[in-house]
């Protein structure tokens, strides 16, 4: 992680990465999504199952890295892995995974802030050290303009020490800021960072799989039914399961 990549990252809250996700795996979950898309919750591989009711302008599937062998692909990625590390200041370990499949109209409202402090999703800054202790990286599988509901934040705002005094919807805060990314790029942000997306206006399907790498210690997030199977501790190659694992 470069010096422009570090200032940025403790300014904002997130830094983009072009290109980290070669075309022909791009390609590959996109065919994988197409099933799932097409599927019905019931027949999903567990531990696959929907982490929010499905609506007509969202589809939110947890634990979306166990429903293919192509989505093992992004969980070493060198440059992501790159950044985690230096951010996390400290052992990491990949916590969840999921995806969102986004229509016209959708959109995920704003969450996570600096002030107050939430105990698992928590970043400061000391002698030149990053702490986050939860860090995702946005993996974009189709192109994704603001008119498509990009991923947005409120570039600082995990550090703000005075309450957000606005509400959670898109539209009623004035400092968010739309972050476009094309297929292939990584938006990494830390999660205390205030974020969310954009509204879906132009009917385009957005997709998008979050791959959340946290601190070593802390367990599976468990919330929306995010957590790892014993079977892909045991499918995994040794040096992919090592960044499943507790530290």
């Amino acid at each position: 992680m470069d010096g422009e990549h570090k200032y940025l990252f403790d300014l904002q809250g997130f830094i983009v990465l072009k290109g980290v996700v070669p075309d022909e795996v791009v390609t590959a979950c996109n065919a994988a999504l197409d099933r799932f898309e097409q599927m019905d919750a019931s027949d999903y591989p567990p531990p696959l199952q929907l982490g929010q009711e499905r609506s007509a302008e969202n589809l939110y599937i947890s634990n979306i890295l166990e429903g293919d062998p192509v989505f093992r692909s992004l969980i070493d990625i060198p440059e992501v892995l790159d950044v985690v590390a230096e951010v996390t200041g400290g052992p990491y370990r990949l916590n969840h995974t999921y995806t969102i499949y986004r229509w016209g109209g959708g959109f995920t409202g704003l969450h996570m802030h600096g002030t107050p402090i939430i105990p698992k999703c928590q970043y400061h800054c000391r002698n030149g050290q990053m702490v986050s202790t939860l860090t995702k990286a946005v993996f974009p599988m189709l192109d994704c303009g603001e008119e498509d509901g990009c991923f947005a934040a409120i570039p600082g705002a995990h550090k703000s020490n005075f309450e957000r005094p606005w509400g959670n919807h898109p539209g009623e805060n004035p400092a968010l800021q739309g972050i476009p990314a094309a297929a292939g790029d990584a938006i990494i942000f830390t999660e205390a960072l205030t974020h969310g997306s954009l509204i879906n206006t132009s009917g385009r399907p957005r997709r998008t799989l979050y791959y959340c790498y946290s601190t070593g210690y802390m367990p599976d997030w468990g919330g929306q039914h995010l957590r790892f199977s014993e079977r892909i501790y045991q499918d995994l190659p040794d040096h992919q399961r090592e960044i499943l694992d507790l530290k």
